[in-house]
């Protein structure tokens, strides 16, 4: 390959890097940020003899730096993306036919290490950016030594960073042989003035950045600000707009979010001075061209573990003293510098010289499924660098076997395998793959998956998810609170994960959002104290609170996705209502005909015919009762042979019709189940019926048996498919009230654990019906 010379640094140890991976099969390869290693190494080594044909897999920890790289490359060469280099990220792909470097982002080189764990193809595997220490990233360290020894990885391994602890990694390539070679090639980097601009903790940042900034000018090139992460660059950029004027240089933003067409624009220098507003992106990943002056704020936003959510969300802390001076260099390489920080010489000697890896921060959650799909179950088993917590491993287990990812040996259902195509948590993956209302997954997904679109303190904002769905799905609605570029990117997210799982964007119900969420968060499923308002008995035990003035604390149940305050006593932020339904009552009867005559000629309605219910000897008739509830008039079908046992609700030793029990209607019959039976109530067993209409239409449904005891007060739950039967029934009648007396207070306590819109009085036991129809008011009762 004929690569022109660059003088760029690395080239100094080129050969020595050959020489490592030519003999030892791996070195490690420590070079300081622009010594070229990104570009120079991989085209250097494309005419190795034990290379031949193969290709050269590059890792980016970021997809930005992926297509910057290989862009960067291509122009090396002389040619376009797609040709010699190219790139594979979660969202694009440019490769092609005559590609033999291909720089991937980790979660491609985790996949793929997972699908095929040899790499067919593959001569090299080089982690670049290694000292970021992201989970991905390690994990695709440790899969690749684990298929070295296992699966007859043949692939030579190169892992390169700027700051690192380069013997440690030596010693884990070596694994139980030498340590590996570590090579090193100084930087070229020019004096930097390190100036202190100290700010208080509780002062505004953008303030301060645009003081800092305002001085940086007062140099030469343009100036480089380090942020944590994008609220802040726009806020800064709107703050140095306004400060700098109509004639002042160019504030350009630089993250991971932005059009690929907006980020070129800001690497690149121009004939205007600039001031770029990055993210740690800039800090090593990529060369932003032509600048003197660095203001680094000395934030930085990293993944953690977030217990709010039960996953993990980015967190901003303070840089570490290695990131500073890599930002600082960043101002030193053309020239002489001006590094400005925005906190003092006394703090900075009290930072961390470097932060911990996330393996020991994150939810390992994905990291388990990821190994189980290899066969994997004990993390021991696998050549990590720093070995997962165990506490936080055994909780990723348990959260995969809530979440039906994961059988009790460990290994991967057929639900997990699904799981793992969505490039999406676990929680939110369970929702997509199992809910009945897909496109609403992808919303929740999207809105759950970055931080929430409404801005401000969380008790000043309201609890339920439904105003933050409503402002993703209408363009038109407003909030006080709302941030729209968060609720546009939360729109673009949801409409990339449709596009992946072929999702068709339909109309939504916001009644249907607590049965998506609970999918995903099961052990969140709340249920309302009893007599006092906005508290809540959550499936794991805690009880969690919300304003008594919220909307949301008057629900009988939620699911509580986002809880704050205190662990033991937590504070609900963010919540949907997960409620049962008066699904039907059930009006029993010894003659069918006889009754249906009757409703005819005194309510004025016509009943719906129902059908058969097949091999139980009954069959019924319908009315709606508006409100998605219906009556069931059930009877002996005398065209059936008798059943082998009685028929259902003791129709055959009726002597007049009678309202016999009731049923509750649920999204989720085994998340009910599950509840009630956690709660010392047990609904029974869940089974399947149906019934076939006159048409000949099969209809099928899930329910439990009514409770032998609760004298018919304690409903039966069901759970249909799809539409109820009060869609189709008969209309022209409603439910005015539905009545429930018992003597006996524990039956009232455990109607309420089912959370149905519905209490039970003290009183002698009574079961009663008030309905409004087109001839007036119909009382239905109970037997005495």
């Amino acid at each position: 390959m004929l690569l022109p010379p660059t003088e760029l640094p690395v080239e100094d140890v080129i050969d020595d890097v050959r020489s490592a991976l030519a003999v030892a099969g791996h070195a490690v390869l420590q070079a300081e940020p622009g010594a070229g290693k990104t570009t120079v190494v991989p085209l250097r080594l494309l005419d190795e003899s034990w290379l031949g044909d193969d290709k050269i897999v590059l890792l980016e920890p970021r997809r930005v730096a992926a297509r910057a790289a290989a862009r960067r490359m291509a122009s090396m060469l002389g040619e376009q993306p797609g040709e010699t280099v190219g790139w594979v990220t979660r969202d694009d792909r440019r490769v092609g036919p005559t590609t033999r470097v291909e720089v991937v982002t980790e979660g491609v080189l985790t996949a793929r290490l997972v699908n095929d764990p040899a790499l067919d193809g593959t001569g090299l595997v080089v982690f670049d950016e290694f000292h970021e220490r992201s989970l991905p990233g390690d994990t695709g360290l440790a899969l690749a030594l684990h298929s070295r020894l296992h699966h007859g990885l043949r692939a030579r391994i190169l892992v390169m960073s700027a700051t690192i602890d380069g013997e440690a990694v030596a010693t884990l390539l070596g694994g139980d042989g030498e340590d590996a070679p570590v090579v090193t090639s100084a930087g070229r980097t020019f004096p930097i003035e390190v100036k202190w601009r100290p700010r208080k903790r509780r002062d505004p940042l953008v303030p301060a950045v645009v003081r800092a900034v305002g001085e940086a000018l007062r140099g030469h090139d343009d100036v480089l600000v380090f942020l944590p992460g994008v609220g802040e660059i726009r806020a800064t950029q709107r703050g140095l707009e306004t400060a700098l004027g109509p004639g002042g240089p160019a504030v350009l933003p630089l993250h991971g979010s932005l059009p690929s067409a907006e980020q070129d624009a800001a690497l690149i220098r121009r004939a205007g001075r600039r001031v770029v507003l990055a993210t740690d992106l800039a800090e090593t990943s990529l060369t932003v061209e032509g600048i003197g002056s660095v203001v680094d704020s000395g934030l930085v936003r990293v993944p953690r573990h977030d217990s709010r959510t039960g996953m993990t969300a980015l967190h901003t802390v303070d840089t570490s003293r290695a990131s500073a001076e890599q930002r600082a260099g960043r101002a030193g390489r053309t020239g002489p510098g001006v590094a400005i920080r925005l906190w003092s010489k006394l703090e900075h000697g009290a930072r961390a010289p470097f932060l911990p890896p996330s393996i020991v921060e994150v939810e390992l959650s994905d990291l388990v499924l990821d190994l189980a799909r290899r066969g994997i179950t004990d993390p021991a088993e696998v050549p990590f660098l720093d070995q997962p917590p165990a506490r936080s491993w055994s909780d990723g287990v348990a959260l995969l076997r809530r979440l039906g990812a994961l059988d009790d040996d460990g290994h991967p259902t057929e639900r997990g395998l699904s799981m793992a195509g969505v490039p999406a948590h676990p929680r939110l993956a369970r929702m997509i793959v199992d809910s009945r209302h897909p496109w609403l997954s992808c919303l929740l997904a999207a809105l759950l998956e970055d931080r929430d679109v409404l801005r401000g303190r969380p008790a000043e904002q309201p609890v339920d998810i439904g105003v933050r769905l409503g402002l993703v799905l209408d363009r038109d609605r407003h909030h006080p609170a709302a941030d729209g570029w968060t609720i546009r990117r939360a729109r673009d997210r949801a409409h990339d994960l449709a596009r992946r799982r072929g999702i068709t964007e339909t109309d939504v119900d916001p009644a249907d959002m607590g049965a998506v969420l609970a999918l995903g968060f099961p052990e969140r499923v709340g249920r309302a104290k009893a007599g006092v308002r906005g508290r809540f008995d959550l499936v794991d035990g805690r009880a969690a609170k919300l304003t008594r003035s919220d909307p949301l604390a008057g629900a009988r149940g939620l699911v509580a996705v986002d809880l704050g305050g205190r662990p033991k006593d937590p504070t609900i932020n963010r919540a949907a209502r997960l409620e049962a339904t008066i699904d039907h009552l059930v009006y029993a009867t010894a003659d069918l005909e006889s009754t249906a005559a009757e409703i005819r000629e005194r309510w004025g309605v016509e009943p719906t015919d129902g059908g058969r219910h097949d091999g139980m000897g009954s069959r019924n008739v319908l009315l709606s009762l508006g409100g998605g509830t219906y009556l069931e008039v059930i009877g002996p079908d005398r065209e059936q042979p008798d059943p082998p046992g009685p028929r259902p609700f003791g129709i055959d030793g009726l002597d007049q019709p009678t309202l016999v029990t009731w049923a509750a209607g649920v999204p989720l019959l085994d998340t009910w189940i599950s509840w009630a039976r956690a709660r010392g109530v047990d609904p029974g067993d869940p089974f399947e019926m149906q019934r076939t209409t006159p048409s000949g239409e099969v209809l099928r449904w899930r329910l439990t048996l009514p409770p032998a005891d609760g004298d018919g007060l304690l409903p039966f739950l069901i759970e249909w498919p799809g539409v109820t039967p009060a869609a189709t029934a008969a209309g022209g009648c409603s439910l005015v009230e539905l009545t429930l007396r018992h003597p006996d207070p524990a039956v009232a306590s455990r109607v309420r654990e089912l959370a149905v819109p519905v209490d039970v009085e003290r009183g002698d036991r009574t079961l009663a019906a008030t309905i409004l129809t087109p001839l007036g008011i119909v009382s239905l009762g109970s037997r005495p």
